[in-house]
């Protein structure tokens, strides 16, 4: 009898073990299977983003192939050669559109070219400013190429305001500088009117 006590006290305490790993694998099933389902629909959310960011850059580039035909086409139009403008360092970037003392229009499109290093992972701010010098709106402009390079690469953006404005203005590229360093800043600035 006391032999078959030991049995059973054996069997209760395996068994018991038993559904305590059960129980564990269960839990680590169940905290892993919320984590694929938490990391699905953030790429989820990424995906529609980037779906979103590439409708604008179409949008922006059936603007600039309305405005600026292939060449070739009888009569181009003249601001579709772009405007050469310095930065403060001395760098040269090209912008098609706006064009020098346009008078503008919310949305404007931005469209250019800057060298590849003026972005942080593609992507680098762009202001519009009133006569004042105060921010309307600030976005990020895309390149539409390599970012890792000091060639002229492509870029796009559009700015939206809602406030109404009037007189002078600029639109102002800004380098990225993630380091936050003065010596790294550079710009260009580009004379506009509402």
């Amino acid at each position: 009898m006391k032999e078959s006590g030991s049995i059973w006290a054996k069997l209760a305490i395996t068994l018991i073990a038993l559904l305590l790993v059960a129980a564990a694998c269960f839990g680590i099933y169940t905290w892993q299977h919320n984590q694929v389902k938490d990391a699905n629909s953030k790429v989820t959310n990424l995906n529609a983003k980037l779906t979103s960011l590439n409708n604008q850059v179409t949008a922006l580039t059936a603007q600039l192939n309305k405005a600026c035909p292939a060449t070739g086409q009888p009569t181009p139009n003249p601001a579709c050669v772009g405007y050469t403008y310095t930065s403060t360092k001395g760098v040269t970037v090209r912008v098609f559109t706006p064009a020098k003392n346009t008078t503008i229009a919310s949305p404007v499109a931005v469209v250019g070219e800057v060298p590849g290093n003026w972005s942080f992972e593609a992507q680098f701010p762009v202001q519009l400013k009133n006569s004042t010098g105060a921010v309307v709106v600030q976005s990020g402009a895309h390149l539409l190429g390599n970012w890792q390079t000091t060639n002229l690469v492509p870029f796009s953006v559009q700015l939206t305001y809602t406030t109404a404005q009037s007189g002078s203005g600029t639109i102002v590229l800004k380098k990225d500088n993630p380091s936050g360093l003065p010596q790294n800043d550079d710009s260009v600035t580009i004379p506009i009117k509402f």
